[in-house]
């Protein structure tokens, strides 16, 4: 795989190379328009695209006349999805990209002896520049078009639409070896940026070019970059694919994105007239590492409303924000994936921010804006038996708040404090795996992820039946007449409210725990109330209303009773830590 710059390449062909917004290091923002299909795809030894033609062309149509509409900065869509009539439609048409734009697209796939003839057939309105390969070969070509306006070489000279066009470097190693055996391998990828008096740069991997990707490449391309994988992918967690980011996100420094787009979930595939479901998870993510990322609740709820999830990447520590598996458009606003010579004070890289996702509409023929995405929590809040109603009311609200209340009903914390910080947050951590435990994105099929979600949520059901059923301490007798769920950063470990107005935490613990565990949470939670009280009486209060259960062996419900703090008159003022306090 050899990385080629852009520049160069127009060069060679007599052609100015591009400023393109989203590469400007400047505090500006920039958008990205970009496409999630429904799969309904057909393969063969002639090449991979949509199979029913009549829909790809409506779609890809009016995604196009809407990235024209919105004047996106940098239009995406996966591999092998574009149909290239309505491409060459759009750019013989006038249609195509203004100056400063990009649009990256996968497109179906084609052989090189019919990109010869569209290049010739779009010559009176674009140069279509592509990488020299076997004209008579018989096999097929996974492209990438960029689609870009190159400037006028003088004041009284044109601007040109150029269509660069680059090919996958590598076959997917699927069982039958189709791309092995039916797919033409490019040999290079094109960079943007760089030489062109633009600081950023940007890349484009076509899904198994990871394959060949190593830390020579990743330490050419990652610095201050955004780097687009776009994919055709049954298994976008594939060792490999999570190596790449790895290996990309493991570099020093912060100023690196990058923005997977696959399909939707559920893609359905006929190869050789034989129909398969893949049953597969969408996988589109943007990933980054800004120091400055917005990850104000106000501003992730927003994000998951529209259909934008967060998690933080731990082996990584980067953001990874996930699209929601549902075919759609997303437009984003966002910023530049590095800064120069820009004030501090004017420098704040918050990261994505989705502002409209929109649904295909059979009927109407069009995309239409949906303002709220089907996370998938409402399939799986039964789980949470009685208690469903008040979850359902926290999270209308505020999905990241029923995380919180949900790690601390079932006692999931960490020895940390701060364990609600959603880079902190239980079920908003992933491990290099990325199997996604959000509660409240309930859409990752992975077994792992239904066991977590599942027994989240069972933990909270039985815990309101608890306090509903048994004999609560004097303490929390308030809690008998009726209670209600809530969570506060001012009040940030305690997850209940009485009908009066007091907070209190309460846990159920399960089984599989000994008493030592549920002490040393008990213990933890204790502190934490300790140190964020203003004085005395306000620690001692809030530890009296701190109560836990947890199953013993015989399946009894047991509660932890510390005698810290049953005694009214007492004025402890230390950490249940403090190394000096007596038993």
């Amino acid at each position: 795989m050899d990385i080629k710059l852009v520049a160069d390449i127009l060069l060679e062909n007599a052609l100015e190379t591009p400023i393109l917004n989203a590469l400007i290091p400047n505090a500006d923002n920039y958008t990205v328009l970009a496409l999630q299909p429904y799969g309904d795809i057909e393969a063969s030894a002639d090449g991979v695209r949509n199979r029913d033609r009549d829909l790809a062309t409506k779609q890809f149509g009016k995604f196009l006349e809407y990235a024209k509409e919105t004047q996106a900065d940098l239009v995406i869509t996966p591999e092998y999805s574009m149909p290239w009539e309505v491409l060459s439609a759009a750019i013989s048409g006038d249609m195509g990209p203004i100056p400063g734009k990009l649009w990256a697209l996968g497109c179906e796939s084609t052989k090189i002896s019919e990109l010869e003839s569209m290049k010739e057939s779009l010559a009176p309105f674009a140069t279509v520049i592509y990488e020299p390969l076997k004209a008579s070969s018989t096999r097929f070509v996974s492209p990438l078009a960029y689609i870009f306006v190159s400037p006028p070489e003088s004041d009284n000279g044109e601007a040109k639409t150029v269509v660069l066009v680059q090919f996958k470097t590598h076959p997917m190693a699927d069982s039958d070896h189709f791309e092995t055996n039916n797919m033409e391998q490019g040999t290079c990828i094109y960079q943007f940026g760089r030489s062109s008096g633009q600081n950023l740069g940007l890349v484009s991997l076509i899904c198994a070019d990871v394959f060949e990707f190593n830390g020579e490449i990743a330490d050419e391309i990652y610095d201050r970059a955004l780097i687009l994988h776009i994919q055709l992918n049954p298994n976008p967690r594939h060792k490999e694919f999570l190596d790449c980011r790895g290996l990309l996100l493991g570099r020093s420094g912060d100023a690196t994105e990058i923005l997977c787009l696959n399909w939707s979930e559920d893609v359905k595939m006929s190869i050789g007239g034989h129909d398969i479901n893949w049953k597969n998870i969408a996988g589109s993510a943007w990933y980054l590492k800004s120091k400055e990322f917005d990850d104000r609740d106000i501003t992730l709820c927003r994000n998951h409303r529209q259909g934008l999830y967060y998690t933080w990447l731990e082996p990584c520590r980067s953001h990874a924000l996930f699209f929601n598996y549902k075919p759609a458009i997303f437009l984003f606003t966002a910023t530049k994936v590095a800064h120069v010579a820009v004030a501090g004070s004017a420098s704040r890289r918050r990261g994505p921010q989705l502002t409209k996702t929109c649904n295909w509409n059979d009927e109407e023929g069009h995309w239409v804006e949906k303002t709220t995405a089907d996370d998938g929590f409402s399939a799986v809040i039964t789980e949470s038996g009685n208690a469903q109603t008040e979850i359902k009311r926290v999270v209308d609200a505020n999905p990241l708040k029923v995380e919180r209340i949900l790690a601390l009903c079932a006692g999931e914390i960490k020895s940390n404090e701060d364990w609600y910080k959603v880079n902190l947050l239980d079920s908003c951590v992933i491990d290099s795996s990325e199997i996604i435990h959000r509660i409240t994105f309930a859409q990752d099929t992975h077994q792992q992820a239904r066991k977590f979600r599942i027994a989240r949520l069972r933990r909270c059901s039985s815990l309101w039946e608890i306090i509903k059923s048994k004999d609560l301490p004097p303490a929390l007798s308030d809690l008998k007449p009726g209670f209600s769920f809530k969570w506060s950063h001012k009040s940030p470990h305690q997850n209940v409210e009485s009908m009066s107005g007091k907070l209190a935490t309460v846990i159920y613990m399960g089984e599989g725990y000994d008493l030592t565990h549920v002490e040393e949470t008990e213990k933890h939670i204790a502190d934490f109330l300790h140190k964020s009280s203003l004085d005395i009486d306000q620690s001692l209060a809030a530890k009296q209303r701190l109560h836990v259960w947890y199953r013993d062996g015989t399946g009894a419900v047991i509660p932890y009773k510390s005698r810290r703090y049953l005694k009214i008159d007492q004025t402890d003022n230390r950490s249940p830590f403090d190394i000096g306090r007596e038993e």
